[in-house]
């Protein structure tokens, strides 16, 4: 007799600190813990509520047929179920555990829960940071353990040309389609070949071998794959979309996603995905084992920071010819690309004494050659009191001086607003504004309408495909015609062959640059003979 009445206090001191329910044999609940009362937020329960009641809505038949398929077997049933309160949803482990009388038939299932909500809430954080919520693809963080697990000494970066443009033409909801067309396709492809893709952000992705694939091989099924991406076109609601995509590949025990973004840096240069760039980790530590904040250094002391002048034509009669002005750091006989220096001075005080030094001897040559000369500012230079004053000074200075200042537009309201305030100044000095890389980035049509720059810059990227991407001759064509209406000269950079030059000739372009029309020159008179 005391056994049982102690039997009986267990019963109700576990009861009553565990979740539980006791069921009828027609899935009736006939008792519930006070605990399971307050995660449910329930108060009253009436003796004929179904258990089915309390499952979410999504996999209540499948429970309540899994439990009766173990307890007609009878088996305990394991499984985690979300269970619906007033106020909120709660993930649970259960163990449904089947009580049969002396004739054998069920007379009540009891249930156990332990609440796994916080677990699940962790899993869903886990599961959105390692898997992209646009395409689906798995995410840096994956790459990095993959990396480990797999050994490989290859990874590539991807790159898609002027994304941008798309999202910024078409819509948001356009690009994030595009991305996930691209993305599926991108993985079923690498698929076959032993490479699976990541997306990094924006519009970048990396790829890796799932094995220990030789530099080689990889190489060759990154080219594989770019081919058969341009006869690939990619339709959204009436649009036939043709990609094209810059390629970087890192080689090395180490580093290797630092590797492939320096390649992809090169490429994105080339406009050519025929040679995927490639980066040596032994190439690579060689290069950078230069210190450039000396050299830096010594070269604004011996004013070694030189001007090239490459030639921006006029395609009308009467309308006069002006050049870009572009830096280059004269070491020994070598006059180096502002590639090489020019990020690694920008986390300096140097950097805004070489913008200085450009416009300083863009100045000088304007006058001399009685031409116009544009000077590339990043915000940085606008953001930077300085070197705004200094440019307020040499306007006022040099009033014959014909400067035009190329600004590359930024994401930033703040910066636009300070952008707009710089331009207000210029122009009132005598100097003109340009708009450079339009097209990319973070092109937006009503800045472009508030600034009514005095000519547009359209991305290299564009003018390069606009004979075999009809996508880009749509936004060349949409540009030309908004340019046209607000009457603000364009100007075509990368104009690279005849081909493209007699294209935007008929299509009434004010302005052309690229080779075709004359590489940079350290010497003005050099150019314009």
């Amino acid at each position: 007799m005391r056994d049982q009445f102690l039997l009986k206090q267990y019963i109700n001191t576990l009861e009553s600190a565990a979740l539980c329910a006791r069921l009828s044999p027609n899935g009736n609940i006939r008792w519930m813990s006070s605990s399971l009362h307050k995660l449910l937020d329930i108060h009253y329960l009436k003796q004929t509520t179904a258990f089915s009641a309390f499952l979410h809505q999504d996999n209540r038949n499948d429970i309540m047929d899994a439990i009766k398929q173990a307890t007609d077997s009878g088996e305990a049933w394991n499984g985690s179920l979300c269970l619906n309160s007033n106020s909120r949803s709660n993930w649970c482990r259960c163990m449904a555990i089947p009580l049969y009388g002396t004739d054998g038939h069920l007379t009540e299932l009891v249930l156990l829960f332990q609440d796994i909500s916080r677990e699940m809430y962790l899993d869903e954080l886990l599961h959105e940071a390692r898997f992209d919520q646009v395409t689906g693809l798995a995410t840096r963080i994956d790459l990095l353990n993959d990396l480990k697990r797999v050994g490989t000494q290859c990874l590539a970066v991807m790159d898609i040309r002027k994304f941008r443009s798309y999202a910024d033409y078409y819509g948001l909801e356009f690009g994030d389609e595009l991305l996930r067309q691209f993305s599926h396709w991108a993985s079923e492809t690498l698929k076959s070949k032993h490479i699976k893709i990541y997306r990094l952000y924006s519009d970048k992705f990396a790829l890796i071998p799932d094995f220990r694939m030789i530099p080689n091989l990889f190489e060759d099924h990154l080219l594989s794959f770019y081919q058969s991406l341009l006869s690939k076109k990619f339709v959204i609601g009436s649009s036939d979309i043709a990609l094209d995509v810059a390629i970087g590949m890192g080689v090395g025990r180490g580093k290797q996603l630092q590797l492939a973004e320096s390649a992809l840096s090169k490429a994105k240069v080339i406009y050519s995905g025929y040679k995927i760039e490639v980066v040596y980790e032994k190439e690579f530590m060689h290069e950078n084992k230069v210190n450039w904040i000396p050299k830096i250094q010594s070269a604004l002391t011996d004013h070694r920071f030189v001007n090239y002048y490459q030639p921006i034509k006029s395609t009308k009669e009467g309308q006069p010819n002006y050049y870009e002005a572009l830096v280059r750091l004269r070491d020994d006989n070598h006059d180096l690309a502002p590639g090489l220096f020019l990020d690694k001075a920008k986390a300096t005080r140097y950097y805004c004494e070489i913008t200085r030094s450009v416009i300083e001897q863009a100045v000088l040559t304007s006058e001399q050659y009685q031409v116009a000369i544009s000077v590339n500012l990043s915000i940085e230079d606008i953001l930077n009191e300085e070197t705004v004053s200094f440019i307020h000074y040499v306007l006022a200075e040099h009033k014959k001086a014909q400067l035009i200042f190329e600004i590359t537009e930024t994401e930033s309201t703040e910066d636009f607003t300070k952008i707009q305030s710089f331009a207000k100044d210029v122009r009132r000095l005598g100097g003109q504004i340009a708009i450079d890389d339009f097209g990319v980035g973070y092109s937006n049509f009503s800045r472009l309408i508030r600034l009514r720059p005095d000519y547009l810059k359209i991305d290299g990227s564009i003018v390069q495909n606009v004979l075999h991407d009809p996508t880009s001759a749509s936004i060349l064509n949409g540009l030309i015609s908004i340019c046209k209406e607000l009457r603000i000269p364009i100007v075509a950079e990368f104009v690279e062959n005849e081909d493209v030059n007699t294209y935007l000739c008929d299509q009434q372009i004010e302005y052309l640059q690229g080779y075709y029309i004359g590489k940079p020159s350290p010497e003005v008179n050099r150019v314009l003979n």
